[in-house]
Order: C-alpha cells, then sequence, then structure tokens
C-alpha cells in the first residue's frame, strides 16, 4: 500500500473531521433522542409540490435544466434571490452582485480562496458556525475569537483584537458572523451594535462575510424590525452576504447564493470554475419555479409555527428540569440553543454519559471555539425531534447533569 502521508499538502494538516457529522452518525443510532444535528427538519418539506414542479421542468424544460449551465448560475434564479434580497431589506442589490452556489457552504470555501492567504487574520465569535471554521482554517489563516454577550458580538473586544493583530504586524482581514439567530449560540445581534459593527469595520477596513441562512426563520413578527441586513448599511460594498434555500425549502436541492460587489462576484466566479464548471441546473430550476409559484412564501408561516412550537417545549423543558447554575440562551427564531454549564462539568464527558445512560445526543462546544475553549458548553437543536421526545430528552439529559453535579 502505498504511504501518502508524506505527499499531502500542507493544508491537509490543518484539516479537522466535523464534530457534528460524527455526532450525526450516533444520532441515526435506533433510540437515541437526538438535539445534535440542526438539520431542517423533514416534515417541512413539501415534497409533493416539488414533485410536481420537477415533473412540470422535465416536460418543458428538460434538455436545459440537465445540460450544463453557467458557472454563476441559472439567471431564473438570479432574479429570485434579487427579489428574496430587495424584501430583505437590501434595495440597492442588482443581477451582478449575484453568484448561486452549492450551498452556502461552497460560498464559504470559495470566498476564502478569493481573499486569506496563510496568515491572514479572521475574526470569529465565541462561539461560531463550524463550517466557516473549517472553511478558514483549512486554508491555514490565522482565526481568532472575539467574545459573544447576549445581544451579539463584543465590539470592544473586537476593536481590542483588531488593534492587537495590527500591532503585531498582523493581517486583520475578514469578520465572518451570524448575527441573526445563531448557529450554536441563537443569539441575535441587536440594531443598535449592527450600526456599530458597520462603522468599526468601515474605520479597521475590515471584510464582512455576513452568513444569514436562518434569518427567514424568526418566531415572532415584531422581530422582524430587528433584522435588518449589514448589507443594508453598507454604502461601500464591504459586506458579503450570503444565504441558503436549505432550510426554508429543503437542503437536497444544494442551492445557495452570495450578494457581493461586482468585482467579487467575477473573481468568485473565477474560483468556481475551478470547483465545479456549474452547479445543478435542475436544481436551480426547481427552486426558482418552487418561488415563482409561491410554495416557498407561502410555507414560511407553516415553518416559523413549527419552530417556534419545538423550541417552546425545549425552552419549558429546561426551566422544569434543569438544576440551579445551568443556564440557556432563549433565541428568537432559528433552529438552536446554546448552554453553559457549570465551570466544573466537561460537555464532552457528560455526552459520553448521557448517550450511555438517557439515549441523548447533543454537540459538545469546544468545536464551535476557535480557541479551543467551551469545554463546558454544548448546543442543542430542537429541529428534528417530536415535541413529545424533546420533553422527554431534556428530562434525561437534566438527570445526568443532577448525578455529574451531585
Amino acid at each position: 500500500m502505498m504511504d501518502y502521508s508524506f505527499l499531502f499538502s500542507d493544508d491537509v494538516q490543518v484539516m479537522e473531521y466535523s464534530a457534528i457529522r460524527r455526532m450525526a452518525k450516533l444520532a441515526m443510532q435506533p433510540g437515541i433522542i437526538s438535539f445534535s444535528g440542526g438539520f431542517p427538519s423533514a416534515e417541512t418539506f413539501p415534497v409533493t409540490e416539488i414533485r410536481d414542479v420537477t415533473a412540470s421542468i422535465l416536460e418543458t424544460e428538460g434538455k436545459a435544466a440537465l445540460q450544463y449551465g453557467m458557472t454563476l448560475g441559472h439567471s431564473g434564479l438570479h432574479e429570485v434571490v434579487l427579489e428574496c434580497v430587495q424584501a430583505r431589506g437590501i434595495p440597492d442589490a442588482a443581477l451582478n452582485q449575484i453568484a448561486i452556489t452549492s450551498g452556502s457552504q461552497q460560498a464559504l470555501d470559495l470566498l476564502g480562496r478569493l481573499f486569506i492567504n496563510p496568515g491572514d487574520c479572521v475574526f470569529f465569535e465565541l462561539p461560531s458556525y463550524v463550517g466557516a471554521i473549517a472553511a478558514f482554517r483549512n486554508l491555514r489563516a490565522k482565526l481568532v475569537g472575539v467574545r459573544q454577550q447576549l445581544d451579539g458580538i463584543d465590539l470592544a473586544d473586537l476593536a481590542r483584537q483588531v488593534d492587537q493583530e495590527r500591532r503585531q504586524n498582523g493581517r486583520p482581514k475578514i469578520l465572518y458572523l451570524v448575527p441573526n439567530f445563531q448557529n450554536p449560540s441563537g443569539v441575535t445581534l441587536s440594531q443598535e451594535k449592527r450600526r456599530q459593527l458597520m462603522e468599526l469595520c468601515n474605520r479597521e477596513n475590515l471584510v464582512v462575510i455576513e452568513d444569514d441562512p436562518y434569518g427567514e426563520i424568526y418566531f415572532d413578527s415584531t422581530v422582524v424590525s430587528r433584522l435588518k441586513p449589514l448589507r443594508s448599511m453598507d454604502p461601500e460594498g464591504r459586506v458579503i452576504y450570503l444565504s441558503t434555500f436549505s432550510k426554508i425549502l429543503c437542503p437536497g436541492l444544494r442551492t445557495g447564493w452570495v450578494l457581493a460587489s461586482p468585482l467579487v462576484i467575477e473573481k468568485l466566479d473565477l474560483a468556481k470554475q475551478a470547483a465545479d464548471l456549474c452547479g445543478s441546473m435542475l436544481d436551480q430550476r426547481i427552486v426558482a419555479e418552487c418561488w415563482k409559484r409561491g410554495i416557498i412564501q407561502n410555507r414560511l408561516p407553516e415553518i416559523r409555527s413549527f419552530y417556534r412550537k419545538r423550541c417552546n417545549v425545549m425552552l419549558g423543558a429546561l426551566r422544569e428540569f434543569m438544576p440551579a447554575g445551568i443556564s440557556w440562551t432563549e433565541p428568537l427564531g432559528g433552529l438552536f440553543i446554546w448552554m453553559t454549564l457549570s465551570e466544573r462539568l466537561n460537555s464532552e464527558l457528560l455526552l459520553n454519559a448521557s448517550l450511555e445512560q438517557a439515549g441523548v445526543s447533543f454537540v459538545i462546544g469546544p468545536p464551535f471555539f476557535v480557541n479551543r475553549e467551551g469545554s463546558n458548553t454544548l448546543r442543542l437543536a430542537f429541529s428534528k425531534e417530536s415535541e413529545d421526545n424533546i420533553a422527554l430528552g431534556i428530562e434525561k439529559l437534566a438527570q445526568v447533569i443532577r448525578h455529574h453535579l451531585s
């Protein structure tokens, strides 16, 4: 057997297996109540409607849908995305600012290739999305953590970290954040902080990657006014806005998008040509047609209600069963709740006990921290399980935690 170990690139040496993907395998075992995988519930997928749309596309434009297409995506989907982002409060968006990607994860990988040289500094909230951490770590960026507060990123800490990087002859370049119902914490960046953040990034000349996969999954319409995109406050074009149809239609149609300045889109086109030539024209036509028929828009109230109920059940069970000294976030939308244990508890040890003794899974906190902290934290996803299983699973988890505390 050939030994490849000394032939792999330097980039391979920094790659790490996703803790969430590892947990997904455990969560598939029979009898496990899973709070680990942050997948949208299959109960929200409009299977019948997608079947009908697919059949119609194959009948009327099958040859084009099954052929290669443009690297930046199907023009009909560009028009849909433009309508989406304008509805979200970005009125100055234009078609030449849009690229379609195979999910927003591909967008993160491509953007990293556009902007990051080894050693360039990328700022992440503590905690932050593991997919973005992996994408930028694989390019050997320097990942710097910034504290998070209940109303979003700690701006004073961000300013300190940027200043420190400059004084150390670092290359502060990018801030990555999920401002709405963050994965993993569920925290939402406040409106006042959004304005102050843009002032800071303008002053420090930082590129902002605004990842917004959950912004449409709010639990109360009164929240909408607090979700104004950073991109809408950006006259300089420094904000790169990402989103996806995975959470509001289905993830199997691998369709996300990037909204950025035309120059960034031009360079992203080149990077994407080398990555996949083009995405699935069939998938993109299906998504576009689902939007044009109103399938996505009409189902959004039902999706919001679906996740709101499950979130409320989990929050109610946490209040009822968890012992004193345990805290958690109370999200206004999205799919996640973040739990902080007492300092003397370790979430990895707790996970092993929870799986063995209670049959309950979750994701441990450290993979979400670029500085490897968070040993007493964990993420709970309320998207997969039924309301009854959520209540039962939290009760069982609380029993395990009580046992460890005693």
